[in-house]
């Protein structure tokens, strides 16, 4: 049986599918998700000097391509990701995306240049962009109205610590280890 508000007595909370976890751990695990591209944009803001250095950018500016080609990878493919995981599941397709974003991350640590990293930090944003999908996708198939609207605001919450502290992780990173070392955290 749906939830409903004592203002509202029929108007259903959830569609009905229980939760696979306990709603506090769906949260958290929703706005992680969410997180991902924040953390992913933000912790290496300290690292784009020794990223400029490694490589030997003359113009100080390209340093910051990197994060324009995990922004530029991340926005279209969210409409290719919602279908897929309307036809081959969410899990699958989280699955294959955190796998891909995974390979990727260990892909920039090795990059020998800089076009290469550049093109490992699209492909990097364009599975992120599909975790971003599917734990949308994943609150809309269990919650409805006011429901939904509850737990995007308690996600929305938590997303919005990542950008104030990923770029302190980054720098904590720094301290302890190469610039490269940042994608390993991610």
């Amino acid at each position: 049986m749906a939830e409903s508000t004592s203002n509202t007595p029929d108007i259903p909370l959830t569609t009905g599918r229980k939760l696979p976890v306990s709603e506090r751990e769906f949260v958290v695990l929703i706005a992680a998700l969410m997180a991902l591209n924040a953390l992913a944009i933000d912790i290496m803001l300290p690292a784009l000097d020794d990223m400029s250095v490694a490589f030997s950018m003359v113009n100080p500016n390209d340093q910051q391509i990197v994060i324009y080609a995990y922004v530029l990878g991340f926005g279209i493919p969210q409409l290719v990701w919602g279908p897929l995981s309307d036809s081959f599941g969410r899990k699958p397709i989280l699955f294959f995306a955190l796998a891909g974003y995974s390979l990727m991350g260990l892909a920039c640590i090795f990059a020998p240049n800089f076009a290469i990293l550049i093109v490992m930090r699209f492909l990097q944003g364009v599975f992120a962009s599909a975790c971003r999908v599917v734990a949308i996708s994943m609150v809309r198939d269990i919650f409805v109205g006011r429901g939904m609207a509850r737990i995007m605001s308690l996600v929305m919450t938590i997303f919005m610590i990542v950008p104030i502290l990923a770029p302190s992780i980054g720098q904590v990173v720094l301290y302890v280890a190469p610039w490269q070392w940042i994608f390993a955290a991610l």
